[in-house]
């Protein structure tokens, strides 16, 4: 009997164990879900900087004139006068072509026009007898008449074998390759002994730089930042030849005329470069920046700031237009309304058309830069359902349209991070949206120009992610991370 008695109290404390084992595990449980809904914010302060605005591009650098030497005669190369790196004056001889055949061609055709003059002596003659006996009535008209015709004949025949021994000439002295302008060679392309024809197209013999100590670069921009770029301003470049050196040059013409390579869009940038000291070589690839703007001593903050948006359901500290009273402001994490608060037509996870008085209801609680944004995506999506691109729901689904970004000033919402004190004297982190007007970025920050002041802590991003928008926690799940039942 005392042996049944001591397992029931052992059976008993095994339950009790169980049970308040149970009830730590969900106390533990409730805290983390508490504690994981509290979110550690990313921030940096405005402060005070210079900020350099640039446009990258690659191109490669060239003489400023570049003359090609061919030649317009075929023949064998009989001698060579110049080679790589020669230096040549305009008019000098650099090359020749074997001649012999352009001589025979011009003895020839010099052999023909004696024959021709001859032939227009004997048809003068013929001539003036026949206009004689025609005068005494001696001669049939005939007569006169072919006599009359053989001396035009005989006369243009002349003019043939004149033109014909001028092109001899021509083709004879074209067989010596001068230089056309001062300069330096640069290229090669023909050895002594090599036979070149001039039949289809023109062969390449040199090519010549005209002054080395300037050069140029024809930098691609792509076309959405050609729009900031133009003449005058200022470009730094790098080689691989020298990396450690940052070389300079200027802007000399923004070309028209597009490049599209692999259905990228490029405009031809020329910058003209001073090589005084002759480091750049033709050829060589330039790693250019150009200088769109420059601004010092501003307030900037982390580009980051501009892109943070808080996470669904968070508690933010009033709005930009709205008054300062504490407010929830659920907004859109995807689609084209990212980033703002969450439409009354799309809550619950509905997509249906709204009606009129639903978007401009919509509308009016927005900020100023809310609204734009709104009134943007609305413009877009309502062009698309023009082409017949879909678009249903209004202004309400689909991808996200595209969007051209202002160049000047713009307005942006950023979020600073504020302390609150309660009614019971604790203190409470809030987040304030703010609006505020940026001007240029270098790429990691951006200028400022109103809405903040220096030290003001703006938020750049989170810590950890809230789970606290996963809904509310389930009454039969197990406290253990098992599975619960109903």
């Amino acid at each position: 009997m005392a042996r049944g008695t001591g397992a029931s109290w052992l059976k008993w404390i095994f339950i009790l164990l169980l049970l308040g084992g149970a009830g730590y595990g969900a106390w533990r449980w409730y805290g983390k879900r508490e504690k994981a809904g509290t979110i550690d914010f990313k921030t940096s302060a405005v402060a005070r900087g210079d900020l350099v605005q640039q446009v990258t591009a690659n191109g490669q650098i060239s003489p400023v004139k570049n003359v090609t030497v061919g030649t317009q005669v075929s023949g064998i190369i009989k001698e060579l006068y110049v080679d790589f790196n020669s230096r040549v004056t305009n008019g000098q001889v650099i090359a020749r072509i074997d001649p012999s055949t352009y001589e025979q061609n011009l003895e020839q055709a010099e052999a023909e026009l004696a024959n021709s003059q001859a032939a227009l002596e004997y048809a003068q003659l013929s001539f003036k007898r026949a206009k004689e006996l025609s005068a005494a009535a001696l001669l049939p008209a005939a007569e006169y008449d072919k006599a009359t015709v053989d001396l035009h004949q005989a006369e243009a025949v002349l003019r043939m074998r004149e033109a014909a021994v001028r092109r001899a000439k021509v083709d004879l002295e074209r067989t010596t390759i001068f230089a056309p302008i001062d300069g330096m060679v640069i290229t090669r392309t023909v050895d002594v002994g090599q036979t070149v024809a001039a039949s289809f197209n023109t062969p390449t013999l040199f090519n010549i730089a005209n002054d080395l100590s300037k050069m140029q670069i024809d930098a691609m921009v792509s076309e959405a930042d050609v729009g900031g770029v133009e003449e005058g301003q200022s470009v730094t470049f790098t080689v691989d030849a020298f990396p450690q050196r940052k070389f300079r040059g200027s802007v000399r013409q923004v070309r028209f005329a597009p490049s599209t390579n692999q259905n990228v869009v490029n405009y031809t940038t020329v910058v003209e470069v001073n090589n005084a000291d002759l480091k750049l070589r033709p050829g060589m690839t330039a790693n250019a920046n150009i200088l769109i703007a420059e601004h010092k001593d501003v307030l900037r903050i982390p580009n980051a700031a501009l892109r943070f948006r808080p996470p669904a359901g968070t508690a933010l500290e009033g709005g930009t237009n709205a008054p300062a009273e504490k407010s929830k402001v659920e907004l859109a994490t995807s689609g084209p309304f990212e980033g703002l608060p969450i439409p009354p037509w799309q809550a619950k996870g509905e997509r249906r058309r709204p009606t009129d008085a639903e978007r401009a209801a919509y509308e009016a609680s927005l900020t100023p830069e809310q609204k734009q944004k709104f009134q943007e995506v609305v413009a877009a999506m309502r062009a698309r359902m023009a082409q017949g691109e879909g678009g249903a729901g209004g202004a309400g689904g689909g991808d996200h349209p595209r969007r051209t970004e202002p160049t000047g000033p713009r307005n942006q919402t950023i979020y600073l991070l504020e302390k609150e004190t309660s009614g019971d004297g604790a203190e409470k982190i809030v987040l304030k949206p703010v609006t505020v007007k940026v001007g240029i970025s270098d790429g990691a920050n951006t200028e400022v120009l109103e809405g903040l002041k220096e030290g003001d802590l703006v938020v750049t991003g989170t810590m950890s992610s809230a789970t606290s928008t996963a809904g509310p926690p389930n009454p039969f799940s197990s406290p253990f991370g098992g599975p619960g039942r109903r």
